[in-house]
């Protein structure tokens, strides 16, 4: 996106921070043995979000397609948009896309700090792009938006970090075990964000605004701390990844 004095969408910004519920019920497993379910907090997120991203799919394909409503839908909520979503999908239908991804797979620290790259660099990025932007490049971002959001990324994966360290020093992300400061976990935090930041500076937006970089921070940022856990930590491969046909297992 190039940056401007237009484009920083504060309403937006604040609409997609409020996606933090997410990942934040699913840390805190706020609905845990709801249902006689094992993992019930995941579930209901799962359930939440795959059916209000299908409904959102079927409104935002009639409003594609029919110009009353178009018109109807921008009259009243077009300040959460921005002005090319008018011919596609708006934002919010990857954004939802992703936390249905991140929630379904990843485990519960890293779907955090997927989402906090998204929600908390990609704004700094927009707000010091548009106000301080001078050094610009080829595609109209600037180095002063790429700073904005790694500083802003890494300040809320430091953030997690302390949170994850006090609720559970046994986390893989604990910055404090067995008496000891760990570094490692602030290495996946600088790895993480700067796979987020580079999606965010060479992502396209694709089939009609359903791929975008609302989609792919996310996704991309938090495979690669996954791949990177994978790696470095001596755990079965199936341990990072949560198995869907598990997702309504019974409590025992």
């Amino acid at each position: 996106m190039t940056e401007t004095k237009h484009q920083f969408n504060f309403f937006r910004k604040i609409w997609h921070i409020l996606g933090l519920i997410v990942p934040a019920c699913l840390y805190g497993d706020w609905f845990s043995g709801s249902f006689g379910l094992a993992y019930a907090s995941r579930a209901i997120l799962v359930t939440v979000l795959g059916g209000s991203l299908f409904l959102l799919v079927v409104f935002e394909t009639v409003r594609l397609n029919n110009p009353q409503v178009e018109s109807f839908f921008y009259k009243y909520f077009g300040f959460l948009m921005k002005e090319s979503e008018r011919a596609r999908y708006n934002g919010t239908v990857p954004y939802f896309l992703a936390n249905f991804l991140v929630v379904l797979f990843f485990p519960a620290e890293l779907a955090i700090l997927s989402i906090l790259f998204l929600i908390v660099g990609d704004p700094a990025a927009a707000y010091f792009g548009a106000k301080y932007g001078k050094r610009r490049f080829y595609n109209g971002k600037s180095l002063e938006g790429v700073l904005g959001f790694l500083v802003g990324a890494f300040i809320a994966g430091i953030g997690s970090l302390v949170v994850f360290t006090i609720a559970d020093k046994e986390s893989f992300l604990s910055l404090w075990k067995q008496g000891e400061f760990q570094y490692l976990p602030i290495l996946l935090i600088l790895a993480g964000e700067s796979v987020a930041c580079l999606t965010e500076f060479f992502c396209p937006t694709t089939l009609m605004g359903l791929v975008d970089d609302n989609l792919l921070i996310p996704v991309v940022s938090g495979i690669s701390i996954l791949l990177f856990c994978i790696y470095l930590f001596p755990a079965p491969y199936s341990g990072w990844i949560f198995p869907p046909m598990d997702l309504y297992l019974r409590l025992r």
